[in-house]
Order: structure tokens, then sequence, then C-alpha cells
């Protein structure tokens, strides 16, 4: 049934209404949003849908403003910092759209000259520091790209700036050097790409230090929780910041035009200006007014009880809220989600009953920070590390027609069955091999398509980082240049991203195949050998990033897995073998096989558990997973082993060794998992 009856008519429906309006965390807007949402898991007939409200802290634009205010009467510039209105796109009229601003910025003014310090890496502001550029006291402009926005402003507060300007390149998701294989290499709305007067919202919250509410850290945001003080957070800025677009970056790198040096390798974006470093002459005000205030916001949670083992769960999880009107992030997942909804009611009306508990969550606030996701598996904590099974997680479900994955290696296997069963709308191969298609033409070759390793960014975060649930993260990419912009509307999804609705139906397939394969197999479809052979490979990767650094202890603990994994997957065929007359019908089975498989679900299900350190990443504690951690300065790409990476880049060996020695114990803790 989930490959005959998900609909691309409905799911274009669910998407028209979840983009009718601006839709931020914790507003009016997103209450609705939460409640309707809930109201069409009962509507389709999931037995317990409800809202679980927490309390986090939010900010909300108040007034902005951006100006060079002295030097060369020629070069003097007030800032629009604002979206263009579109006649064919009646969305960007919306009395309501949220001004251009960034999620928990510093309240705010500065003043000074404006430096340019290309993507905002800690490797850029150094290069300008070793060639004399003035850089303390400066505002720093710099392009989106390369890492999380808000590690910009860490790395710029590092090196005494006073504020952040962040604005969209043309070269990066603007129409230059794109191909016309898809659509046309235009701005939007001639073609996908991004308008000279569009920006990117988001938030510039310290990711990778910290996810989930500022002000509680590793307890749920609730109605009366112990808050910390906001100066107190290591996940705040400490200086302003602001979005800007590329059309009111232009006039402020004028005024950076033969002052200062320019940067060799990808210094230069696509706009007709020499990049030049700066200092500007003249000098830039920028004002960024803000309110906090700890705010409600509603998770739309719905739940189909397992009828055999109701303890462990798979669960399904896709962010609501928007910065906007939200197509592709996040309504093209949560569209996805409602269908994948309407499909499982509409089995259980057959008759049918998951034989393991199956969890459908429409997140909040993860535009901020991962928040309700966050909030609630610090709430849950306890029967989550005990029964969640797997995690599945779908942001922006489509932006186009490109498959990628991120996914706890055990995983692997079960994404390649599942994505061999359907059917690629463009090519009308399957989707695997559309997949690994693509990936060989554009990437290393392999024998695969590649699955990629878990950062942040997304709703997963909490699930793997935190707690060691294993996790898969899926979407459809492509043209996409109006990503946190007015421009990512139901028009733009209609015109450009997925006009047919056939990847949003092919994601429902995806996704809700997924999750019956987890929730209906006797057997947990999850590989630890897979695992074991990925930990080697990092173990290696590892020994060349610290080379001539070795981490003896830890190889040993990673071959003694392998070996342990080996056993078990022998151990795990002949069993599948003996159990192959109740794979599909456990009725008959006797009370002894079933406690067999009792017992080898649990062993399966705490495997990735055991990579678990309570005590964390020194510094960021919060982060628990010793595979596995967004990196330090990257935040959205995964760093492996990221103690052990962190201590040697910050050359203490006697704590990369502490690190090797409690990842050495984590990785047993994995393989004991498999035995005991």
């Amino acid at each position: 049934m989930m490959l005959d009856l998900p609909s691309s008519q409905r799911l274009k429906g669910y998407l028209k209404e979840y983009t009718s309006e601006p839709h931020l965390a914790g507003t009016e807007a997103d209450k609705r949003q939460a409640e309707w949402t809930r109201k069409k898991f009962n509507d389709f007939g999931i037995p317990d849908a409800h809202i679980e409200t927490y309390y986090p802290l939010l900010n909300y634009p108040v007034s902005r403003r951006l100006a060079i205010v002295s030097g060369p009467e020629e070069l003097r510039y007030e800032a629009k910092l604002k979206e263009d209105r579109v006649d064919e796109d009646t969305s960007t009229e919306n009395p309501d759209i949220i001004p251009l601003f960034h999620g928990y910025s510093k309240n705010g003014t500065a003043k000074g000259p404006i430096v340019y310090a290309n993507y905002g890496r800690r490797e850029d502001f150094q290069y300008l520091v070793d060639h004399n550029v003035t850089v303390k006291g400066s505002i720093a402009l710099v392009r989106y790209g390369s890492l999380l926005r808000g590690l910009k402003i860490r790395a710029a507060e590092q090196y005494g700036c006073v504020g952040v300007l962040i604005y969209s390149d043309p070269l990066d998701d603007g129409p230059l050097d794109k191909d016309s294989v898809l659509n046309p290499p235009e701005s939007y709305p001639d073609g996908p790409w991004r308008a000279p007067s569009s920006a990117q919202r988001g938030s510039v919250q310290f990711l990778s230090l910290l996810a989930g509410d500022v002000l509680t850290p590793g307890i749920p945001a609730t109605k009366n929780a112990t808050r910390i003080k906001m100066e107190d957070s290591n996940a705040l800025a400490s200086i302003p910041s602001l979005p800007l677009s590329w059309e009111d970056a232009q006039p402020l790198l004028k005024a950076t035009e033969g002052h200062g040096v320019v940067g060799e390798f990808d210094w230069r974006g696509g706009l007709n200006q020499g990049y030049y470093s700066g200092p500007s002459e003249g000098l830039v005000e920028m004002e960024n007014i803000v309110s906090y205030n700890v705010t409600p916001i509603w998770n739309a949670i719905g739940r189909i009880e397992g009828s055999v083992e109701p303890h462990r769960s798979v669960i399904l999880g896709n962010h609501r809220d928007s910065w906007v009107f939200g197509a592709v992030d996040p309504s093209s997942g949560s569209a996805t989600l409602l269908e994948i909804a309407r499909v499982l009611g509409q089995m259980l009306q057959t008759g049918w009953r998951p034989r393991r508990t199956i969890i459908l969550a429409s997140w909040d606030a993860e535009e901020y920070g991962l928040i309700g996701s966050t909030e609630w598996v610090e709430d849950h904590h306890e029967w989550l590390s005990k029964e969640a099974a797997v995690y599945i997680n779908c942001d922006t479900a489509v932006a186009g027609p490109h498959l990628e994955v991120g996914a706890s290696p055990s995983l692997n296997q079960l994404i390649y069955e599942v994505t061999s069963m359907v059917t690629d709308p463009l090519t009308e191969k399957t989707v695997y091999e559309a997949w690994g298609e693509r990936a060989n033409q554009t990437g290393v070759p392999s024998a695969k398509p590649p699955i990629g390793i878990l950062g942040s960014g997304s709703d997963f975060t909490a699930f793997l980082d935190h707690v060691g649930i294993a996790s898969i993260d899926l979407s459809f990419s492509g043209d996409y240049g109006v990503y946190h912009s007015v421009y990512d509307s139901f028009h733009w999804m209609e015109k450009f991203g997925d006009p047919k609705f056939e990847y949003h139906q092919a994601m429902t397939k995806i996704w809700g195949l997924l999750a019956l394969r987890i929730a209906d197999d006797l057997i947990l479809p999850l590989e630890p050998l897979d695992y074991a052979h990925e930990v080697q490979n990092y173990v290696h990767a590892l020994y060349k990033y610290t080379a001539p650094h070795t981490f003896p202890t830890l190889k040993k603990a990673v071959s003694s897995l392998l070996k342990v994994s080996t056993n078990f997957d022998a151990s795990v065929v002949k069993m599948k073998q003996k159990l192959s007359p109740f794979l599909n019908d456990d009725k008959n089975m006797s009370a002894k096989w079933a406690k067999r498989v009792e017992k080898l679900n649990d062993r399966l299900l705490n495997f990735e558990r055991g990579f678990i350190d309570p005590e964390g990443i020194k510094g960021r504690e919060w982060f628990k997973h010793i595979i596995y951690a967004p990196g330090l300065w990257t935040g959205y790409s995964g760093q492996v082993f990221p103690a052990i990476a962190e201590a040697m880049d910050a050359k203490d060996v006697h704590l990369a060794h502490h690190a090797e020695s409690r990842a050495a114990l984590c990785v047993k803790q994995a393989g004991d998992a498999l035995i005991n």
C-alpha cells in the first residue's frame, strides 16, 4: 500500500496549506499549523495525536538598519534590507512576511569600517591578520557557504570584530556558473536561483556547541524549567549580525575596492568587484534590534502502538516551522509526513497493525536551533534510550530530483534495498539506479551510491549525537537558490522544484517503506558489521589526519569490534535461515524462538547506544557520541572521532589520549551489546 497509495495531488494540497502563510516558530500562524497537523493526524486515523508544548528563548525582529555614513560622498549608501515583490508570485505581497534578521542574533548596534573576510572561516580571518589587515574594531562582511552562519560570527568575535554582515553571493546560490539541465540559469522568477534582493535568514546559534534551547542545556524547556542567564550561554553571539542580499552587499565591496589585500583560491565571488579586504575608508553603522522572550512552541505528535513489540519504536520527524513560507524547507517534508500518516491510516483500516510502535513528529522551532526535537528528546530521554530503534528525518524533502542520504552505517543496506523498490520519475529507473549513476558522474565512482556522515543542521542531531539512536536523513536536492528567503514559495515549487509533485510522491514511498521495514521486520534491519567496517575506515582517516601520532588502544578496540560484528553477522544469517518460515508471519513461532528474536533485537537496538560517552566532548559536553559530531568549526558537516580530532587540533596530546581511552571503552561497549 505504501507503494500504491501516495497521491501527488494530495501532496500538492498539503503543501498549498503549509505555504499559505508565513509561520515562524512561536507565532500564532505556527500554532495554527501545529493544530491543523494534529487534526490531520486524527482525521487520517492515527490513534494518538496530540501537541506537546515547550518554552524556549526565541527572538523576533523589531528594527534594522545598515548604512555607509562617512568617507567619500559617492560611496555612501543606505541598504534596502528588503526582498522585492514578484508580480507572478502573489505570496511575496503577504503583509506578514518576516523581515530579514538572524535567529538568536545579538540585540544591538555597531559602527566601524567594513572588512571583507570571504566565507568568514577562521583561516580567512587569519589570512587577513597575517597580511596586516586591521580586523579588530571592524564590521566583517562575509558570504554564505562553507560553514554554519553562527560559526562565522563566532570566528569574527574571536578576531575582534564588532558586527557581522552575511550576504548571499551570486556565485554561491545565485545564477552564475549554473547549468541548464533542469532549469534556466536565471534568478527567480525567471529561474530557480537567488535574486539580487534576496537574502538568507537563519539562526546564528553556535550549533556545534549546543543544540536546542540556549537557556536549558541538557534539560527540557518546560514552563517551569530552571534557566541559565543569556550571558552564561556558550551558544549565543556577543556581536550583532544581519543577513544581506548581494544587491545590498555590492556597495560595501565598492567601499573596500583598492584597500587591503585580495586572497587567493576561493576568495572572489561573482560580483563585478575586486573583492578587496579593506578596511573601507568610510564607516558603516548597523542596527539589529530584536526582542527576546521565553515563548511557547508546539510539536504535533502522532503515535501508532506496536502490536508485538510496543516497547520498540521507529520515529519519523520533520520540522514544520519556517522563516517565511518554506515550500522546500521544511514544508515539502511536512506534506510528505502527512501523506505517510494518511497511508498508515488506510493500512490500519484493513486490520494491519505495526509490529513495533510508529511515532510521527512535526517538530517546531528547528530553524532557531533544532529546538522542538531537542527538547522532546531531552524530555523523553529515559524511554527513548531504552526503546527507540531508529529515527528517520526528512527536512527539505524535495528541492529537485537528486537523492541525498546521510545515515548511521548500520542502515546503509536497508536504504539501498528500499530505494531499489521505488521508481525515479525523471529517468524511470529505480531511485537507487538514478542515485548511483548521478553519484558516479559527479563524484568518485563507486559500486554503491555514497551515504553521508551525519553532521548537524537538522533534527536527527539530538537522537544520534545525544542519545545514540541510529538515524537517517533524506532529501531530494536540486537547483535550489531560494533557501530561507521569501521566494521559497508554493509558486517556486510548482514552477521549478517539483511541478508534478512526483518527487514528493517518491519521497513518501521511500520514507514510508523505510519506516515499515523497521516497524515490521521480524529482525530489526540493522547491520552492525557494515558499521564496524566504516569505523575501521574512520580510524585509518584519523591516523592520516594526526600523523605521526597513533592511537593503538583505539585501533585494537576497533579490530575487536570487527571480529565481534563478523561473528554476530554470521549468527544472524544462520538464525534467519532457521526462521525463514516465520519472517512474514510469526504467529506460529514457538516461545523459545520468540525469546531468541527478542534478545537479538535488543542487541541490535543497543549497538549504537554503546558509542555514547556520558562524559561528552570536552567543551561541548551535550554531544556524547564518540564516532560522530558536527565539526566544531563547520557545523553542517560531520567529524569522526570528534573528541580526539579536536584535542589534536588544539595540540593537547594528553587530552587526545584521554579521548582515545574513552572512545576505545565505548567501542568495546558497542561490541559487548552484540554479545550480552
